[in-house]
């Protein structure tokens, strides 16, 4: 008998803290894929590549796409991404950008957990960098692009309310706990790509 699987999504706006919240997870020992995107960034900068969001938005968005049906794809249990598939497709109509009909019509896109966690937008802790460019009200732009696409794909969005990172956690834990979701993953605690 096959094992279920909760491919549960944290998302949000960038600069809204769902990395840390993943990061906090896999601290407690559930399996997590993390952020390509911010990867793929920091590698092609380091190597003065181009496949960025603003030198080839199109190289980088299939390079993203890949990375995360190769997690999707790696998943089993319980996990949780930072980002999934959708993602992509939000970052893309944010900026007005055309979504290459393979993947507006991905069966994918509707293939995680039905309910999606959303980090809210928090200015106090907003910050952008070399890696993230975008400015506040960009980012709750982004934040808005994703809740709607989210909804139209059917899922719940549930927000993650504001406080401490442990807080956030125990709020994600307890509602899975809630929905009799096993929020133990006793086959593998290791981190993926």
């Amino acid at each position: 008998m096959q094992a279920l699987s909760y491919k549960i999504i944290i998302t949000g706006g960038p600069g809204f803290g769902k990395s840390s919240i993943i990061s906090a997870l896999e601290n407690r020992g559930f399996l997590v894929f993390h952020e390509v995107s911010r990867q793929i960034i920091s590698r092609q900068i380091s190597e003065a590549g181009d496949i960025l969001p603003w030198r080839n938005h199109t190289a980088f968005h299939h390079t993203v796409w890949q990375q995360r049906l190769f997690q999707f794809e790696q998943a089993s249990g319980l996990c949780f991404f930072d980002r999934g598939l959708p993602d992509s497709v939000a970052y893309l109509m944010a900026d007005n950008i055309p979504v290459p009909k393979q993947h507006a019509n991905s069966p994918v896109l509707k293939s995680y957990y039905p309910t999606v966690f959303i980090t809210p937008p928090w200015p106090d802790i907003f910050h952008n960098d070399s890696e993230r460019k975008e400015s506040f009200d960009k980012a709750v732009h982004i934040h808005t692009q994703l809740t709607n696409l989210y909804a139209q794909l059917g899922y719940t969005c549930t927000e993650i309310p504001l406080g401490n990172i442990m807080q956030r956690v125990d709020f994600v834990l307890k509602y899975l706990a809630e929905m009799q979701i096993p929020i133990v993953n006793p086959t593998s605690h290791a981190q993926h790509p």
